[in-house]
């Protein structure tokens, strides 16, 4: 007998023993096994819906940015938010509305500086709408990350990351 024959001892004409009920039997056994292991999969997690957000996906604490008088109408701030590499920009419009964004740009990771006018990135050409972070000019197409402003009692700050806004300009 050949090696592979010992090691497989099924003689052809046993192989059709098992019949399609068998196997139906089979396959719906095992389906129903993953079934419920699914289904307890499922309610194990419900005690876990009321639980408080994972450190990691709860907003931080506002951070006082600067005073608003330190800031006039047509300048900007620089600061860092969450750590020494998230650094942000700051903008008091000059119409008056205070505006805040992640200072890296969209395209490829430059700073984002104001100039007066806007928000422009110095690497491509790259320009932002200061009003939502819309990319106005250049290879830049996703607006910029915006942050949430608050002046209260005289001093400005940050409250954490606002959602993306729809479409782009």
């Amino acid at each position: 007998m050949a090696g592979w024959k010992s090691l497989f001892p099924v003689d052809l004409a046993e192989e059709s023993r098992l019949s399609r009920r068998e196997f139906a039997r089979f396959l719906a056994l095992v389906s129903a096994g993953f079934t419920g292991g699914i289904g307890y999969l499922a309610l194990r997690t419900k005690p876990l819906d009321g639980a408080p957000a994972p450190a990691s996906q709860t907003p931080p604490d506002a951070l006082r940015i600067c005073r608003a008088d330190d800031v006039t109408p047509g300048n900007s701030f620089l600061f860092t938010f969450r750590d020494a590499q998230d650094r942000c920009i700051l903008v008091h419009t000059p119409q008056g509305a205070w505006k805040a964004y992640r200072q890296t740009c969209t395209h490829l990771g430059c700073a984002v500086r104001w100039d007066g006018r806007g928000l422009e990135c110095p690497c491509h050409n790259g320009r932002f709408d200061v009003e939502q972070g819309f990319p106005t000019q250049g290879p830049p197409t996703r607006p910029l990350s915006a942050l949430a402003v608050d002046v209260v009692d005289g001093e400005v700050w940050v409250r954490g990351d606002l959602p993306k806004p729809g479409g782009a300009a």
